[in-house]
């Protein structure tokens, strides 16, 4: 399991303005996700049932090989399925 990794993308108007999160849109391999929804925190890892959330303003953890980025997000909606985490939201920022 520890070689699983997850699919990050995260979808905004304004990641594609953010050279450092444009790869986002594509999709990224990270270890796991910590996400702000509207009933707390949710941290995805590899082999998560599926589920879908709404999300609020705060920030989105991203964890990979022994790294934390966080970027900020304006709410929005997140869907887990198949080792694919995609995240709609009108706006994100690096942190």
């Amino acid at each position: 399991m520890a070689d699983k990794k997850l699919e990050l993308r995260v979808i905004a108007p304004t990641a594609s303005a953010d050279k450092s999160l444009a790869s986002y849109k594509k999709g990224v391999n990270v270890d796991m996700v910590i996400m702000r929804c509207t009933t707390g925190d949710l941290g995805v890892l590899p082999g998560r049932t599926p589920c879908s959330m709404v999300l609020g303003k705060g920030d989105l953890r991203v964890f990979n090989d022994g790294n934390e980025k966080r970027m900020e997000i304006d709410g929005g909606i997140a869907s887990v399925g198949n080792d694919v985490v995609t995240i709609l939201t009108d706006s994100v920022k690096a942190v």
